[in-house]
């Protein structure tokens, strides 16, 4: 029976349209409740009325903001956008973000991630620097210094710009060429390092580990075993410990030490690994004698075990 109230019927409505559970959505994302909120526009979506496209960006919102560093996830939010009819902005919450703002960040932190993600070695390192390098030049001439809104969103930190972004990765940039050539050219790697150095330092990060690896890159030597000369320290030689006496100066004719300090040496690449090897040749055998006498040894026990169970056993049947 439906309730009467001075003479008028009572209408219950038990079902929400697309319009209402739009309008309730946005009061739980100001809320953080994104789970329900979620929810709420996915049934929003499915009923008549609401605004579908723009609820299935929020939708991809939502779904981005625990996995910043997911491509997919940057992808599908991509993919929602370009699907818009004619909205320039979306609402989120408090927050009001431009498309077009949004679409930029999208493409460009898919590239991100994607060649950040890309382990690789050798030659394809230079092709990753130079990528990672045009990556941060469109940063700086697509964004520049505005604040990245998607990080700003869910991060609440506006100090990431377009512009920190193009120095951070022109500096990665160059450290990955750097990597890739090291150990061909050690001095164009150490060029590299030092081009890196600036970009962290414009950046207001430390440069110090990029003029440690300059340092160590330009450092030059003569190997105290067969005089040769290397170039690039922990690339092509190596500093080990010695007992150098006074009297076995350095006597080398060319402008590169054969030695650190009284107490190391430099050593090439090669004598250093020949000298490696045979060590490791040299242990190996000791290795395999020491255990060929721990089983013996183990063998003669198994023997006595089992003799002097032998006559604990005849002791007994005796008894």
């Amino acid at each position: 029976m439906i309730p009467v109230i001075k003479g008028r019927r009572m209408a219950f409505k038990l079902f929400k349209n697309g319009d209402e559970l739009y309008e309730e959505s946005k009061e739980l994302i100001k809320r953080g409740e994104f789970a329900k909120a979620r929810s709420t526009l996915m049934k929003s979506i499915e009923k008549d009325g609401g605004v579908d496209d723009v609820a299935a960006v929020q939708v991809a919102l939502i779904d981005l903001s625990d996995k910043l560093t997911s491509a997919s996830a940057y992808r599908n939010l991509l993919d929602a956008i370009n699907k818009l009819s004619s909205a320039t902005e979306v609402e989120f919450g408090l927050d009001v973000l431009d498309v077009s703002e949004m679409r930029t960040e999208c493409e460009l932190t898919i590239r991100k991630i994607e060649i950040l993600s890309n382990s690789c070695k050798g030659s394809a390192l230079v092709q990753k620097g130079k990528d990672l390098i045009a990556l941060g030049q469109d940063y700086q001439s697509r964004i520049g210094g505005r604040p990245l809104a998607l990080i700003g969103l869910f991060k609440k930190d506006t100090s990431i710009t377009g512009n920190t972004e193009f120095y951070n990765l022109m500096a990665a940039g160059y450290e990955a060429m750097a990597d890739g050539v090291v150990y061909d050219d050690p001095r164009q790697a150490a060029e590299y390092q030092q081009i890196a150095g600036g970009y962290r330092q414009q950046n207001g990060q430390s440069a110090e580990e990029n003029m440690r690896r300059v340092r160590a890159y330009s450092s030059t030597c003569t190997c105290w075993m067969c005089g040769r000369i290397a170039t690039g320290e922990g690339i092509h030689f190596y500093s080990a410990p010695a007992d150098v006496s006074p009297s076995l100066k350095d006597n080398s004719t060319t402008a590169a030490k054969s030695r650190a300090d009284t107490q190391h040496i430099y050593i090439c690449r090669a004598c250093y690994s020949a000298v490696s090897n045979r060590s490791d040749e040299i242990s190996q055998q000791y290795y395999n004698q020491a255990m060929q006498q721990m089983q013996a040894m183990e063998a003669r026990l198994q023997a006595e075990i089992a003799a002097l169970e032998s006559q604990i056993a005849f002791a007994r049947m005796r008894n």
